[in-house]
Order: C-alpha cells, then sequence, then structure tokens
C-alpha cells in the first residue's frame, strides 16, 4: 500500500463563540490517501479538535462517496468499497452549533480486463486433442480513470413544499483547502422544480460555511415555474441561474409558464467570497403560504472548468505481468502472461490466471479448455441390414485428418469415406483415427451391428420382355434390392442365400428353373431355359419357388404370371 500523508481538513470557525473547530480524518494506518483493494475493508479514523484539544463531544457524518453514509459519535467507521475507481469518504463533525469538514482519497484497485485471452486453438474447435498443448496467453494494458464528481443531487421522488421549504444538499470535495475567491469559481445552479405562482417562492444557494445568496427572490409575478398538475408531479423545468444571463426570474409575465433555462441570479456569487469550496452546499426553496402547489426534484451545480481542470484526480493502474502465474493441471511455467498447457484427461479442465497490481491487489479469472474426445456418425452400436450403405462421417471438430477401418477387410480409407456397405451379417467394430494439425491422434471405435433384412418377395403377374428396360426380367425381388446390372439379376439381394423352383407352361413342361446350388442369376428373361436364343411365346405360365434368407427363414410361393409380347 503507498500513501501520502497529507492531512486536509476543512476549518470552519464560529466567531460568535471565539472558538475553532475542525476534524481529521485518516484511513489505514493513519494516513490520508490510500490505494486499497477492492471489497477489503478499511478502518477510517474521525477526530474532532475544539480550540486544538481533542473533544469526544462531536457527532460524525461519514460519506463515503459510493453512496453510502454513516453516522455515530465515535468517529471509528469501517468500510469496503464494492467497485473500483477513485473515492473521496468525507466527514461532517458537528459540535454545539460548530460543523467541520475532511476528507480522504482513496484508490481503489481496478480489476484488469481479461478480455485479451487468447490461445493458438483455432476459433472454430469445440476441444482439443487428449496430449496436445495449448499456448495460453492474457495480454493486459495499463488502466487509468479520473476522479468524477457531478455534483447532482437528484430525489428519488420529487418533493412537495407547499408549506414548507425544500433543502437538498451536495458535498463537495475534490478541492483541498481552496475556497471562493471572487465568485467565478461557480458558474451556475440549476433547480428542478415547478411551482405554481412564481411570486411566492424564493430561492436561495448556502455555501459549507452559512454563506448564502439569493438566486430568486419573491416577487408579485402570476407566472409559473413549470406545469402543475392536479395528479402526479406535473412537468418540472430545469431553471438554471449564473451571472452572465442578463434577465431575472423576476421579471413580471402575466399567467404564463416561464420557459426553463439560463437566468441571472439575484444576487451576485461574489458574496460567497471565503467560502470553502468543499463542504455541503445547500439550496433552500421556501413558499410564502400553503395555498400553491409546488415539486422540486433535482439541484445541481456547476464549477469553473479551469478550477476543475486543476484539481483532477487520477488512478494509473499497472499490472505485473512478469509476475503472473497460470495454474492448472499440465501448466509449463508462466512468462509474460504465456504458458504451455497440456491437458491430462478429457472433458473441461479449469485453469486460473492471477496476477497482481501496483497496488498490491491480486486479480484472478478462469477460463476452461476442452479435451473432446473423437467422435464419429455412422456407427454408435447401431443395427444396419446388410447391404445398407452406411454414411460414415468424422465429428471431431479438431480433425485435420481423419482415417478409416470397417472391420470387413475392406480397404482402410481417408478422409471422409464414401458410403459403405456390409455384405455379410455379424457385428464389425469401424475404427476412426483422427488427427490433429499439430500431428496428436486419437480414436473412436464404434460397433455396428449388421442383420439380413427380414425375408420377402413381391407377387408379380406379369411381365414384357420387349427390351425397353422395363419389366424385361421376371423376379421376385424388388430391383433397388436385387443388385440389377444391365437389366438382369447378376448378384442375389442381400438378404437371400439361395432359391430354387421352376417356370412351366400349361401342358407342364419346364421352361426354366432356379437351382440352389446355381444362384448367381434369378430373374427370368421370357425364353427357354434363360439362355436368351429362343423366345417363349406369349401367355400364361406357373411357378413354384422356395426362397431360402440369410435370416435362416424360407418362404414358399406358387402361382401364374403372364408373359406379354408386342405384336
Amino acid at each position: 500500500m503507498k500513501h501520502l500523508i497529507i492531512i486536509i481538513s476543512i476549518l470552519i470557525s464560529a466567531a460568535a463563540y471565539g472558538q475553532q473547530f475542525k476534524v481529521e480524518l485518516t484511513v489505514g494506518e493513519g494516513v490520508t490517501s490510500a490505494e486499497i483493494c477492492k471489497s477489503k475493508a478499511a478502518a477510517f479514523v474521525a477526530k474532532a479538535y475544539l480550540d486544538g484539544t481533542e473533544t469526544t463531544e462531536a457527532t460524525f457524518s461519514m460519506d463515503f462517496d459510493d453512496g453510502n453514509i454513516v453516522s455515530n459519535n465515535t468517529g471509528e467507521f469501517n468500510h469496503a468499497f464494492a467497485a473500483d475507481g477513485i473515492f473521496m469518504p468525507m466527514v461532517r463533525a458537528d459540535y454545539n452549533g460548530l460543523t467541520a469538514y475532511a476528507k480522504v482519497t482513496i484508490k481503489v484497485g481496478k480489476r484488469p480486463n481479461f478480455n485479451g485471452f487468447k490461445t493458438d486453438i483455432d476459433e472454430q474447435q469445440q476441444g482439443i486433442c487428449l496430449g496436445e498443448s495449448v499456448m495460453l496467453e492474457m495480454p493486459i494494458n495499463s488502466t487509468s480513470a479520473e476522479y468524477n464528481n457531478n455534483y447532482t443531487h437528484k430525489e428519488l421522488i420529487p418533493q412537495s413544499f407547499y408549506s414548507n421549504a425544500w433543502n437538498a444538499a451536495i458535498r463537495v470535495k475534490q478541492f483541498d483547502n481552496q475556497t471562493i475567491a471572487d465568485g467565478t469559481e461557480l458558474e451556475s445552479v440549476t433547480v428542478k422544480l415547478n411551482h405554481e405562482k412564481a411570486g411566492e417562492v424564493k430561492i436561495s444557494l448556502s455555501c459549507p460555511n452559512g454563506t448564502k445568496v439569493v438566486l430568486k427572490d419573491y416577487a408579485t409575478s402570476d407566472y409559473k415555474l413549470g406545469l402543475v398538475a392536479k395528479k402526479d408531479f406535473g412537468t418540472l423545468y430545469n431553471y438554471t441561474f449564473d451571472q452572465k444571463t442578463s434577465s431575472t426570474l423576476n421579471a413580471y409575465v402575466t399567467d404564463s409558464v416561464l420557459p426553463q433555462g439560463a437566468y441571472k441570479a439575484e444576487e451576485d456569487f461574489a458574496l460567497l467570497t471565503g467560502c470553502p469550496l468543499n463542504g455541503d452546499w445547500s439550496i433552500s426553496v421556501e413558499s410564502k403560504t400553503p395555498d400553491y402547489d409546488c415539486y422540486a426534484e433535482e439541484f445541481s451545480l456547476k464549477f469553473n472548468n479551469n478550477l476543475l481542470t486543476n484539481n483532477k484526480l487520477s488512478i494509473n493502474q499497472t499490472y505485473d505481468t512478469r509476475r503472473a502465474v497460470w495454474t492448472g493441471n499440465g501448466v509449463s511455467a508462466t512468462s509474460e502472461g504465456k504458458c504451455s498447457v497440456t491437458p491430462p484427461e478429457y472433458g473441461t479442465n479449469r485453469y486460473n490466471y492471477l496476477i497482481s497490481d501496483n497496488f498490491g491487489c491480486f486479480h484472478d479469472t478462469v477460463i476452461y479448455i476442452n479435451v473432446e474426445e473423437p467422435s464419429f456418425a455412422g456407427g454408435g452400436d447401431s443395427t444396419t441390414f446388410i447391404g445398407d450403405e452406411v454414411e460414415f462421417k468424422d465429428l471431431t471438430t479438431w480433425a485435420a485428418q481423419s482415417h478409416w477401418s470397417f472391420g470387413d477387410k475392406t480397404p482402410d480409407e481417408d478422409g471422409n469415406p464414401a458410403p459403405h456397405a456390409f455384405y455379410e451379417k455379424g457385428i464389425y467394430t469401424v475404427i476412426l483415427q483422427s488427427t490433429s494439425s499439430s500431428g496428436c491422434t486419437d480414436r473412436d471405435t464404434q460397433r455396428i451391428n449388421i442383420v439380413p433384412r427380414p425375408l420377402e418377395i413381391k407377387e408379380v403377374n406379369i411381365f414384357t420382355p420387349n427390351g425397353d428396360g422395363q419389366n424385361d426380367v421376371f423376379t421376385f425381388f424388388d430391383p433397388e434390392e436385387s443388385f440389377l446390372k444391365n437389366g438382369g439379376l447378376t448378384k442375389m439381394p442381400a438378404n437371400i442365400r439361395s432359391i430354387k423352383g421352376k417356370i412351366y407352361n400349361t401342358y407342364g413342361q419346364t421352361v426354366y428353373k432356379w437351382n440352389e446350388v446355381e444362384a448367381s442369376v434369378f430373374g427370368w428373361d421370357g425364353t427357354i431355359d434363360n439362355k436368351g436364343s429362343r423366345d417363349c411365346p406369349p401367355g400364361t405360365y406357373f411357378y413354384d419357388i422356395i426362397v431360402y434368407g440369410k435370416d435362416g427363414n424360407s418362404l414358399k410361393r406358387s402361382g401364374s404370371i403372364y408373359l406379354y409380347r408386342q405384336k
């Protein structure tokens, strides 16, 4: 923790009492400027002094500058800042009508931007190969920020002040031991309000030592400020008071609404000379009678830009990548925020990055690397019929190359294989070997169960062997299942083991027969003995057939078929 030991207090004298009252505020180890870590509690101590002697009878109101205000009579406060940046906690001490202020400066370590995290993994990948190394890189830039006080007080709900004064305060903290020299330090004051009759309202501004200037005095004017409504709060207008504008809010206008905008203050801001800049600046809006509706919502101050520029407070955050550390399974030594990791197991692997800043605060983030098991579509212990084509696809996102083994004595294939068919019953082991661009290999093994298609034959009652490519061959099997070639069956269907039968004419003469041993041709082309040399005449023919399936079943059919030849 770095400290700048400058005790800052705001002194307000009370001449009527002939006493001098002041308060001092320290943080941590008794200093007034501290650099701390977010969410880490800091101890604040306020002490009040009357004529140089500490008094224990003062009351303290501590504004931590982050929306939290706490009051007590001990002057001891503990507070953790939930956000990073610059804060100016200020305490107000009160004793027997005397008031004093003191502040400290707190710089809370800013969390670095970890969005710049990079790896050498392709963005399209969902994971990496088991055993593959990945470079993790976390470049982090220094950051800076400035203290920004917008000097605005805003009510959550507009406050009615039709019978009383509306009072609001802004606690100014940015200016160390500075006072109003000639009034030019304060450029303008803005109040957001409405009032049914402007002549009934007075607006005043008080500086931290109680000196007051009138921004708008009472008058006899009948104009309205903003729009008063019977319901809700009406429409509130912003009225700004400065020293530059010529017209004032007291100009006589009958029965009209005065536009919002800038107007000259009744009294000169030079009357505030000697006022301390730091402390509570308060606004008072008073109404003469309770007969008129009026509401106020917001009050703001604008200080001279040169004054703000000369009192800028900034925070510079640097991060030490030389001491940054990556942790997790398979991590190499970290150097300048980089390291190589080799995740040791499948699934999500967690890695933590820890870095410190120039405030001594530590910041960390977590990234995850997925080790992806190779996988493919087409297997998955599925069941497929003999002869059906199966499409195999490598689903591994990190795969640059794929090598396939189908387990059926067919040659291995690389890349995206053509659809593959299995022609024998059995359980086959399909192996995919995937290789990454860096040469890392892994494999997926799946089984595929090949079974015969249930035995079926179709009923046929006519065929036309005229060479037109349609119904030229009499067969009991679907052409898509029967491996047709050049119009003829050259290979039995995948689910057929053999066939036995005959075709005969009306005289009982056999014109063609199937033999279960010689079962390479399964269709009848309409010629004697199926040799193509002698056409059988048109007419009705009969068949008796027994089909033996590879599933162990058989089908027996008898029937007739008409052979048609176009004359």
